[in-house]
C-alpha cells in the first residue's frame, strides 16, 4: 500500500493506492494523529479511490475506532471510496463517538463538505431502525458490554467488538456477525407497536443462539457469521 500526504491550504490530503492493508492503514491513522496535532491541522481527507481489495466489516469498524482514538481532535474527516464499496461501517462507529467523519463517492463532494465544517447534527451516527433495534435489544446480552451493532445500508446488522487485549486474539476486532432479517419478519416488526415488537423480537432469540453455534470471535481468517432471522 502506497501513501501520499499533501498539506494543502485548508485540509490535509491523504491518498492511498495499491493493495489495502488494514494493519498498515491503522498505523497510518495513528501517525497522522500525532502529525496533525503537531501542525494544528483541522481537516483531513482520505482518498481511497485507488485502493484495491475489499475489507470485512470488522476491519471497517476497527478503522472507525482508530479514527476516534487518533483523530478526534480534528474538526472534520472525509473519506472517498468507490460507491460499490461504501458500507458506512467506519463512519457510523466514528460518528457514534462524536467524531465528525463522513464517507463520499466523489472527491469534489468530500472537499465541499470539509470546507463547510459545520457542526454534527443529531447523534451523528446512523441510528438503528425500530425493527433492527428490537433485535439488538434482545440479543445484546449475549455479547460483551462494549460490543457495537451498526446498521448497514442494506438493512442488515453488523456486530463486533474490540478484542486486541484478549488472549488468543489475532486482530483488533472480533470476527463480525451479521444479522439479516427476512422480509416477512421485517414487515411484522415494522408494523407492530412497541410492546408487540419486543415480543416478536424475543421469539427470535433461540434462532439467533442456534446461529451462534461454533462461532469463534478470534478466528484467524475472519469470515462474517451470517445469521438469518425470520
Amino acid at each position: 500500500m502506497h501513501v501520499r500526504v499533501v498539506r494543502l491550504l485548508d485540509y490535509v490530503d491523504v491518498e492511498l493506492t495499491g493493495q489495502l492493508d488494514i494493519p498498515q492503514f491503522i498505523d497510518l491513522i495513528d501517525k497522522l494523529g500525532t502529525v496533525t496535532r503537531e501542525h494544528g491541522d483541522q481537516r483531513l481527507l482520505f482518498d481511497l479511490l485507488g485502493l484495491e481489495g475489499d475489507v470485512h466489516v470488522a476491519g471497517q469498524m476497527q478503522v472507525g475506532e482508530q479514527f476516534v482514538q487518533s483523530l478526534s481532535h480534528l474538526t472534520s474527516i472525509a473519506s472517498v471510496a468507490p460507491a460499490e464499496k461504501i458500507t458506512r461501517a467506519s463512519e457510523n462507529v466514528a460518528r457514534d463517538q462524536g467524531v465528525r467523519m463522513k464517507v463520499f463517492d466523489s472527491k469534489d463532494a468530500a472537499i465541499r463538505w470539509l470546507r463547510a465544517a459545520g457542526p454534527l447534527t443529531g447523534t451523528g451516527a446512523m441510528e438503528l431502525e425500530p425493527a433492527q433495534a428490537a433485535i439488538w435489544d434482545v440479543v445484546r446480552h449475549l455479547f460483551p458490554k462494549h460490543a457495537q451493532a451498526i446498521q448497514l445500508p442494506n438493512g442488515t446488522l453488523a456486530i463486533s467488538w474490540a478484542v486486541q487485549h484478549e488472549a488468543g486474539a489475532h486482530r483488533e476486532m472480533a470476527t463480525p456477525i451479521t444479522i439479516r432479517l427476512e422480509a416477512d419478519l421485517l414487515a411484522r416488526l415494522a408494523q407492530a407497536d412497541v410492546e408487540e415488537r419486543k415480543k416478536i423480537a424475543a421469539e427470535q432469540e433461540a434462532v439467533f443462539r442456534a446461529g451462534l453455534m461454533g462461532y469463534d470471535p478470534f478466528a484467524a481468517m475472519p469470515s462474517a457469521r451470517v445469521i438469518v432471522l425470520g
